[in-house]
Order: structure tokens, then sequence, then C-alpha cells
């Protein structure tokens, strides 16, 4: 009876250390998985891929890495993955109530960083806005293909055959070209005759605005939006044209607060344009602040008037945007009009 019960005793122990040392190792498990495998950014901008691995309870932390990047059109070594870049970083948290340009630099700093790269604790992936057509090949390109190495004590995945297929760069939003071709896409009212045709323009919001000559309500056609960059700085101007290619006052937009539009410093207001010193992007992060539409994804501006019409009622026009500007430099707004608003009184 002693005997026995030391042999069972024994076996309990044994049962016990090995049960404790399987439990002191990790575990990498077989099903743990990349839930994305093709990957299709806008080059120009920053972009993150973030929560895409799936460790189906994996022990942590896993380290990750990138691998056998290769040209997917012919398979050969690519070394495009490598290229080490200055790129700006936020250190702090950007909040939309910063006070000068100043302070949002503040917030940012220098590093250099590969052209796109793995997190290596999480797994996501990152590509910069350094990466541009001149350094990254693009749609209609097929680009790359990747393998990545997901690795702890437990074991090693490799994940193969991830697909990065950028698309060509969008220097602002709404955009009018073909995001492949780069060509201006075009309206057809007709399909049967393509010698029939409009190119597509950006399109404002327009509201309770009349046509000067005819006291029609004007349409969202009425008005087209153009980007024009014209410089290497830090600004963003806004310009009205009326329908014969002539300078409206911005100050005809009587009930617009200027001061607070965008964030935005050091206003200059003139006859012909209201300028600000600005931080690109625009919106400096996808961050909803008292600039930004509901989801912090586009800023958002709103031009409006007052003015009183017939019948001695007064009426507040109203033109507004949602936009993105991702290419720092010296950029103009300008919206030109098809159809003169009326700005005066009835």
């Amino acid at each position: 009876m002693r005997r026995t019960l030391l042999i069972l005793s024994l076996v309990l122990l044994l049962f016990a250390c090995r049960k404790w040392a399987a439990d002191d190792l990790d575990f990498l498990s077989g099903r743990a998985v990349y839930n994305q495998k093709v990957f299709s950014p806008i080059l120009g901008r920053t972009t993150l891929y973030s929560q895409i691995f799936n460790t189906d309870n994996s022990s942590t932390p896993i380290s990750f890495r990138i691998l056998n990047v290769r040209y997917k059109k012919d398979g050969k070594p690519a070394a495009d993955f490598e290229q080490q870049m200055d790129v700006r970083v936020w250190k702090s948290t950007y909040t939309g109530e910063e006070k000068t340009l100043a302070e949002i630099e503040a917030k940012r700093s220098i590093e250099k960083r590969p052209i796109f790269e793995v997190n290596p604790t999480s797994g996501d992936f990152m590509l910069w806005a350094e990466a541009v057509s001149a350094n990254m090949r693009h749609q209609p390109d097929s680009g790359y293909l990747f393998d990545v190495e997901a690795t702890n004590s437990g074991g090693t995945n490799t994940y193969k055959d991830l697909s990065l297929m950028p698309m060509r760069e969008q220097a602002y939003a709404p955009y009018e070209y073909d995001a492949i071709t780069g060509r201006r896409r075009a309206n057809y009212p007709n399909p049967n005759d393509s010698s029939q045709f409009e190119l597509i323009y950006n399109h404002p919001g327009v509201y309770n605005m009349v046509d000067d000559d005819t006291n029609l309500d004007l349409k969202g056609d009425s008005v087209r939006v153009f980007f024009n960059r014209k410089g290497n700085g830090n600004s963003l101007s806004f310009k009205f044209m009326d329908k014969d290619s002539l300078p409206i006052n911005p100050a005809s937009f009587n009930l617009t607060p200027w001061d607070s539009l965008l964030h935005g410093f050091d206003k200059k207001m003139t006859a012909t344009e209201v300028t600000y010193q600005v931080a690109y992007p625009i919106p400096a992060m996808r961050f909803k602040t008292r600039y930004t539409n509901g989801d912090g994804s586009q800023a958002y501006v709103k031009f409006s008037f007052s003015r009183v019409g017939f019948g001695n009622i007064r009426r507040v026009g109203v033109l507004d945007l949602n936009f993105n500007i991702y290419q720092q430099g010296d950029w103009e707004i300008i919206f030109y009009f098809r159809n003169n608003p009326r700005f005066r009184d009835e």
C-alpha cells in the first residue's frame, strides 16, 4: 500500500512538472493569420494598416519582419522598401487647438525610416508620405510581393505573397483625375456619343444662393473648384471668380468667420484672396476638430453671406467644401462661378 502511494505521488509530481514546463513556453498558433493580404495605398500619404494580424491567442510579444521583397511582374528582388527616408513623425498629440504653426511643428520630428515597414511588435504596416512615384512603383504596374516572418520562442510562421499595389499620388481631394492613369476623368451625358462630354470638376455645396441675372437658385454645379499649387511654402489661399473670371471680393461673404475658418495662422485678406499659413497635410491628421467634418477625415470650410431678398426676407447664402491637401506647398483653392451670385439686397 505504501509503495503504491509512493508511485502515485511520483506520477502526479511528474505530471505537474510537465504541465508547468509547457505553460512556461510561448505558443504560436498555426492559425494566426493576416486578415488582409492585398494593400493599395495612395502614394504621397502616410497610410497605416493597423490591427490586421489575428494572433489566435498566440503568446505575445511576437516579432515581425519583412522578407523576400520582389517585383510582382517578374519576381526579381526589389530593394524599394529598404529606402531610408526622412519622415515626419508625431511625438505628441495634435489637438486642433494649437495657436501657431510653430506649435504644431514642435509636436512633430523628423526621423529616418524605411519607406514601407512593418511594426516589429504588432505586425501593422506603414507606408510613409515620402513614398512617391519617383521611388515606388504604382498601378497600373502590378507592384510588389513580400513575405512576413512572425516569431516568438514557441516557433515561427511565415506569411507568403502579401501584395503591395500602390496608386499614384493624389495631391488633394476631391480629386478629378483617374487614380491609375492620371488623366482627367470625364462624364459622358450621352453614352452613345463620346464626342459630347464634360470634364469632371470638383463641386462645393451651394445653398440659398441665386443667379444675379435671372434670380434663379444656383445649384451645386454652378460652382467649380480648382486646386492649384504655386510654390513650396506652407500657405493656403481662397479665391472666388465670377463667370467672366474676374475676382469676387472675399468680403462679399460677410458672415464668414475668417479668423476661425480653418486651422491656419497669420491671415492676410485682400480684395482678391484670403491667405493663411498652414501645416500640411490638411487636416494635419485624421482627428475631429472644429475645423473638420464629422469624422475628422477632411477639412471643412464654410463661406456665408447675408442679404435681404424679395418680401424683405433675409437670406443667408452658403458655399462650403470638404477637402484634403496632402502635399506641402503654397496652394490656392479657387471657386469659379458659372453664374454670378447675387450679394446685393433687393
